[in-house]
């Protein structure tokens, strides 16, 4: 056996059937991913207000072993600069990942980070570049998957390149997202920059949301969007204003009176896409905990800052 799944294996100590879907998930994270994504399609079709009733224990039952956490941008930077094994209490952890299970939050070997290609994009026969865009971060996920996936090119990066990748990535309004599955010893395994037209997590986000069920397959990431009026008044025209179309949940519309955009406390994920995208620097993120905890890995744990 090699060490990088006798590590995963550890994981789960006595549980089999995690231990087999852990490794099952890793090493076949496309054909995994496409089953569900498959699964999905279908039940998108079909799912309405009416009979969701239906599908609410399978939605309850994947969506609290496997979710994401959106980030911003800067805090996905702060994990990456990571020089030190890092775990966050579990009580605070589940404030952050607010999920039954598949919630704690542990680096080990954090500088170890290999990009594979996105298991979403293979998935959907999507053409969103750059195919490798997902970070397994840190042990034993990183060594498992150059050592068992090799059709998932993984591909092991610097902390410099990991973080040349992340911005690029938020460029092309991409999301991030960190991403806790059981199978990954109940934590954060990776974090993934997700295209919004291939991600199955955004796609089934937003289909729950319209049909007012409260599970998610995303939380909230904390931040919420405060547009400076003066800074975005600054424009002459609104005809080609960056944030609108650039938002992956559909949160920011121009307002009635065409006065400037304006935001949908409902809709808004605090991904922070926006903010990126903006010319004239009039968004920011501001920390709103009504709607999460944000995954900043120096306030949850100080002692990271200064190291």
């Amino acid at each position: 056996m090699k060490e990088s799944t006798a590590q995963l294996f550890s994981l789960h100590g006595r549980n089999i059937f995690l231990k087999i879907d852990g490794y099952l998930y890793l090493k076949y994270i496309s054909t995994y991913v496409g089953i569900i994504a498959r699964a999905f399609a279908v039940v998108s079709r079909i799912i309405s207000d009416s009979n969701k009733f239906i599908f609410l224990p399978i939605v309850r039952f994947l969506t609290s072993r496997y979710h994401g956490k959106i980030i911003l941008l800067s805090d996905a930077r702060k994990i990456i600069r990571l020089d030190e094994d890092v775990a966050v209490p579990d009580d605070v952890a589940k404030s952050v990942i607010p999920y039954d299970m598949a919630y704690q939050i542990i680096f080990r070997n954090p500088d170890s980070i290999v990009a594979v290609e996105c298991a979403c994009r293979n998935a959907r026969k999507h053409d969103c570049q750059p195919a490798n865009k997902c970070l397994m971060i840190g042990e034993p996920f990183s060594s498992f998957m150059l050592e068992h996936n090799r059709k998932a090119n993984p591909i092991k990066l610097t902390r410099d390149e990991a973080l040349d990748l992340l911005a690029l990535c938020k460029e092309k309004g991409y999301v991030t997202n960190a991403y806790c599955k059981d199978g990954a010893g109940n934590q954060m395994y990776a974090i993934c920059n997700c295209c919004p037209e291939c991600c199955v997590s955004i796609s089934a986000h937003k289909l729950f949301g319209s049909l007012h069920i409260k599970e998610s397959s995303l939380a909230h990431s904390g931040y919420s969007v405060s547009i400076n009026a003066r800074k975005c008044g600054l424009r002459k025209r609104w005809d080609n204003v960056a944030c609108v179309p650039i938002c992956p949940f559909g949160a920011i519309s121009m307002k009635e009176d065409g006065s400037g955009p304006a935001v949908d406390p409902k809709l808004c994920m605090g991904c922070g896409t926006c903010a990126e995208a903006c010319p004239e620097h009039a968004i920011e993120m501001i920390t709103s905990t009504e709607r999460g905890v944000p995954l900043n890995i120096h306030e949850l744990v100080p002692a990271s800052a200064s190291k």
